[in-house]
């Protein structure tokens, strides 16, 4: 089993999931936008994880890529490819796939709860989770509009769209598995990050929100794994099923 995870900046990577990936045996490709990669064949993948970042799915004047970015995740979808989006990752799906994004009223930031709903709860993708876990939220846009036949399976107070499910196979999750302690360390380092933190918390609550995420580091770890397991059983159900069909990776 191969992955392709689609990086937009070398501040925000693969994070715990890279860590899981080589436990697993699986490979992985990276495609790193901000250092000119260009985009492979997604048929040469199981499955597809577009990452976080600093930047807006409309900011096409700094970022040119993203018109790129979109026209490959929406044909990698259209393909079958099952997709997990992360943060900007899960916006992106949305955009590519004929949703909206926008500014929310106030930006979300903190390890905050959400809560999966009827649907969430019984969906393969977060079988093993809690009704309300709490997740590592960092963003200020969010899903406006859902994709045509898109449905929520988890929300917060300050967005609705938390987990959204395009289909069977293409998934975006609003917060960010994938960190941890040593990313959040990573962050709080970057001058830029660090500032943007303060805006949103203050330094005491910035300070705070990293000491949480060391507190409750075993209890993110495990919901990512339960996510990345989760996701690996559909990625491996959706090969089989298209081969069935007939169709070439």
């Amino acid at each position: 089993m191969k992955f392709l995870v689609i990086k937009h900046t070398r501040s925000e990577g693969f994070g715990i999931y890279e860590q899981f990936c080589l436990d697993a045996g699986i490979d992985v490709d990276y495609v790193e936008l901000a250092k000119g990669d260009r985009f492979p064949d997604p048929q040469r993948y199981d499955g597809l994880w577009v990452m976080g970042g600093p930047m807006n799915v409309e900011d096409v004047d700094h970022c040119p890529w993203i018109a790129d970015e979109l026209a490959f995740i929406q044909r990698a979808v259209q393909q079958g490819l099952p997709y997990l989006g992360t943060c900007l990752g899960a916006q992106m799906l949305a955009a590519a796939m004929g949703g909206q994004v926008g500014f929310m009223a106030k930006p979300e930031v903190g390890l905050l709860p959400i809560t999966l709903n009827p649907a969430g709860q019984q969906h393969p993708l977060l079988r093993g989770l809690d009704v309300q876990p709490n997740v590592f939220q960092w963003h200020g846009q969010g899903v406006q509009h859902l994709p045509p036949g898109a449905t929520v399976l988890a929300s917060s107070p300050q967005c609705p769209v938390q987990i959204y499910a395009v289909g069977d196979r293409a998934f975006g999750l609003q917060f960010h598995s994938e960190v941890t302690p040593a990313v959040m360390d990573r962050w709080v380092s970057i001058p830029d990050y660090r500032q943007e933190l303060e805006r949103s918390l203050g330094v005491a609550g910035r300070e705070a929100f990293h000491q949480a995420v060391y507190d409750q580091a075993a209890a993110t770890a495990r919901d990512a794994h339960i996510l990345f397991e989760n996701f690996v059983a559909i990625a491996q159900s959706s090969k089989i099923s298209v081969k069935e069909v007939g169709i070439e990776w």
